[in-house]
């Protein structure tokens, strides 16, 4: 069994696989592989955390945890979103940032349990940079993704999993303010869906919209995932045979009586 993470945990590794243990026991079967779609909040000098980050909940405790050399408790890969130390990833493109926590770079891919092949796109859509050569991208810039790095994916074998850190454009969602209100919108981060409908995944996931949604592109479904510890940011399934099956989410919904 598998699980698929959404992102903005803003490197709480404590908390967040504090939630997947407590899903995993839930279930009564533990996960082979877990797989998060960037925002993991990857900061090992909490100095250079950016703007966003430090508005938010800080760099977290990834710092701490490399410190210690602290393995991930379950085999995890992930991309990278928009909010990491970029530097720092470049660095380690297709090697553990931690025992057991592995970084699959932008067009890359891996094979992980059951020979099950996983490859991503991280990072956001930036129109301005979108069509530069990967490696003009400096500094914050690096949080984009390119049209070269878009088109790279599946090359290198067919592909079961798909992981994304945008939504594919055309993907309705919604912003909610603190009033409740709801203004719709709809992702204009071109290349993804041109490369879901290139490679046929079975299946496909995102996140940095914070949202859970589901969405169907080119046949193939893309589950987009919310924040930590919001309903939805954790899903459990099962490939076998090219079929994938969701055996459940978490956190679940609170029941109003």
């Amino acid at each position: 069994m598998l699980l698929c993470a959404g992102g903005d945990i803003h490197g709480a590794l404590d908390r967040f696989y504090a939630d997947v243990l407590a899903f995993e026991t839930a279930l009564g079967s533990p996960f082979d592989h877990v797989l998060h779609v960037g925002d993991f909040g990857v900061w090992p000098d909490p100095e250079r955390i950016d703007r966003a980050t430090r508005a938010h909940d800080g760099a977290g405790d990834f710092a701490a945890w490399r410190m210690a050399e602290c393995p991930a408790p379950r085999s995890t890969t992930f991309i990278e979103g928009n909010h990491e130390d970029f530097e720092f990833l470049a660095k380690h493109e297709g090697r553990d940032v931690l025992p057991g926590l592995h970084f699959l770079p932008s067009g890359g891919s891996r094979v992980i349990a059951d020979g099950i092949r996983v490859a991503g796109i991280g990072g956001c859509y930036g129109p301005r940079d979108y069509e530069l050569p990967t490696r003009k991208l400096q500094g914050g810039a690096r949080r984009h993704y390119t049209r070269e790095q878009a088109e790279q994916v599946g090359r290198d074998g067919s592909v079961d999993i798909l992981l994304l850190h945008d939504a594919p454009a055309g993907t309705k969602l919604g912003r909610r303010f603190p009033s409740g209100e709801v203004q719709p919108y709809v992702s204009d981060a071109a290349g993804l869906g041109e490369a879901v409908a290139r490679v046929k995944p079975a299946i496909c996931f995102f996140g940095h919209h914070h949202q859970r949604v589901d969405v169907e592109v080119a046949g193939v479904r893309c589950i987009g995932l919310h924040a930590v510890g919001r309903p939805g940011n954790l899903v459990a399934f099962r490939l076998l045979d090219g079929v994938c099956d969701v055996v459940g989410e978490w956190p679940q919904p609170r029941v109003v009586s």
